[in-house]
């Protein structure tokens, strides 16, 4: 039996963002419409991080298998990457294993893609200046992710540490070299004149004021995934027309909502939409007479089987990963 390896740059190589924005789009339409199988996804525990098992089917891709990340922020200390895991794709007939792909790439790119789709849907279609918050790779395809479906000109970044902000800012600049890159002082400066922010750190409290927000302005919630953290704050969320990637997962994880619930800000009903209901026409587009448009997402492992599917396909029509027996 043979087994295709990706590695992070085998699953740059076989698949642009734009693709990956459609394979978006197919997974959250199976998702929202019920034919999607997603078990809850699993966490184990230990005294240094999270480990997440998550299994999806999703039947109109042939997409069949399960993702496993950890999270250990810990690692920062050692110099390692704080998420790492591995997809393992099957052939949905057979059940066989067909591919083993490096997921910490994967999941950036998918996370992108989604926020990329819901962007397209929720911002502006003039939306050009971008506060970016946080600085890894989750950022880097967020920044593609935006360019690819909003004319952004400026981005205004904003790190843990400032170091952190302008290597990134540095970096951006060389691969955007049409782009504005700035590395502000203060969230509150970032904010000004922005018209989409993106949200990709591990902070569990938020990272700027929901009163600094203008109005007009579109969200993508991606960093936080647990109940008890959170990457905006209440205010925000009572201003917004919500859309999420899972009612079922927002409502388990997404403390960016939960918090809020929980405080009796805001009801279950807040949620106007999944963003599968928009793709299949169920639900409009745009801020629905909101202030701002949210987009909060949690992932899903339908998002990574889909992309996975099409970046297996790829790669086996042009030779791209290596091909080991097993």
């Amino acid at each position: 039996m043979e087994l295709r390896i990706l590695t992070g740059a085998d699953v740059r190589q076989a698949i642009d963002m734009a693709e990956a924005i459609e394979a978006m789009r197919a997974a959250f339409a199976e998702l929202s419409s019920g034919q999607a199988q997603v078990p809850e996804r699993q966490t184990v525990s230990t005294d240094s991080g999270l480990t997440l098992v998550m299994p999806a089917y999703l039947a109109s891709e042939r997409a069949l298998g399960a993702k496993i990340v950890s999270v250990f922020e810990g690692n920062r200390k050692s110099g390692l990457p704080v998420i790492t895991g591995l997809v393992v794709l099957l052939e949905a007939t057979t059940g066989a294993p067909v591919a083993l792909l490096e997921a910490a790439e994967l999941t950036a790119l998918r996370t992108g893609a989604a926020a990329g789709l819901a962007t397209s849907l929720l911002a502006s279609e003039t939306a050009s200046v971008l506060a970016l918050f946080g600085a890894g790779p989750q950022a880097r395809a967020q920044l593609e992710a935006m360019r690819c479906v909003r004319p952004v000109r400026e981005v205004r970044v904003v790190a843990r540490t400032r170091e952190s902000a302008i290597r990134f800012a540095t970096q951006a600049a060389s691969e955007h070299p049409d782009l504005v890159v700035e590395v502000p002082t203060d969230p509150d400066v970032a904010l000004r004149g922005a018209d989409l922010i993106v949200t990709a750190t591990t902070s569990a409290a938020p990272v700027f004021r929901g009163s600094d927000v203008e109005m007009g302005c579109h969200v993508n919630g991606i960093g936080s995934f647990r109940a008890d953290t959170r990457e905006v704050d209440t205010e925000l969320v009572q201003r917004a027309r919500v859309v999420v990637d899972s009612r079922a997962a927002a409502l388990a994880e997404a403390g960016d909502l939960l918090i809020p619930i929980d405080e009796g800000a805001i009801g279950e009903d807040h949620i106007g939409a999944e963003l599968g209901e928009i793709v299949l026409g169920h639900s409009p587009p745009g801020p629905e007479g909101r202030d701002i448009t949210f987009f909060k997402s949690v992932g899903n492992a339908a998002q990574d089987m889909a992309v996975a599917r099409r970046i297996v396909e790829q790669a086996a029509a042009v030779g791209i990963g290596t091909l080991v027996e097993i």
